[in-house]
């Protein structure tokens, strides 16, 4: 899929659940996160990467309060791998979007301490890094499972705070496999009337 045609399915998503997925509870947030990255390509063994990113987060509630869609715009950036064995993985930055499916479900609720929610975000990203002192970009896709805990204060009930265990696979075609995990914290703040979200 090029990147014009991915480009213009994310708005698609983005205008069609604006439209008809109580707009009325639109959040826009960021969030910030640390990653470790596993890889092992071209005849070399699995090392270790480390790396973080930021995110502009948007999420559209649906018609159930357990359900929302959440798009995201994110910079990221990984470090290239230590030398050992004379051989290392390069370090790349970029950019990606992902389309998420929310679900979650109350914990905890209590008029003075607010709501407490888990659950689990799950959906793909396409992203379009590049290699670290060099113009060489390559393209991959990164399906995404996120383990998801969140909190809304009572006294801030515009305000969701959320703490993430992401694992996602890079699907490269230059390395065997490449897989990731880390921890991310967000906020997200809710347009107009506050009602359940992730």
């Amino acid at each position: 899929m090029s990147w014009s045609r991915l480009s213009r399915l994310l708005l698609f998503l983005i205008c069609s659940f604006w439209a008809t997925a109580g707009a009325h509870a639109f959040s826009i947030g960021g969030s910030a996160g640390g990653t470790a990255t596993i890889s092992a390509g071209q005849g070399f063994g699995p090392k270790l990467q480390y790396g973080g990113g930021l995110t502009l987060d948007f999420y559209f509630p649906l018609t159930a309060s357990w359900a929302g869609i959440e798009t995201s715009v994110v910079a990221f950036t990984v470090q290239p791998s230590d030398i050992s064995g004379d051989f290392l993985y390069r370090g790349y930055s970029g950019g990606a979007v992902t389309v998420m499916g929310v679900f979650t479900g109350t914990i905890a609720a209590s008029p003075r301490l607010g709501e407490i929610r888990g659950g689990v975000r799950a959906g793909i990203g396409a992203a379009l890094p590049s290699y670290w002192y060099t113009t060489l970009a390559f393209f991959y896709l990164e399906p995404r499972v996120e383990g998801l805990a969140t909190w809304t204060p009572a006294a801030l009930p515009q305000f969701t705070f959320a703490l993430a265990l992401p694992v996602a696979m890079q699907l490269r075609r230059d390395l065997d496999y490449s897989v990731s995990t880390g921890l991310s914290f967000g906020v997200l703040y809710t347009l107009g009337k506050a009602s359940q979200r992730q």
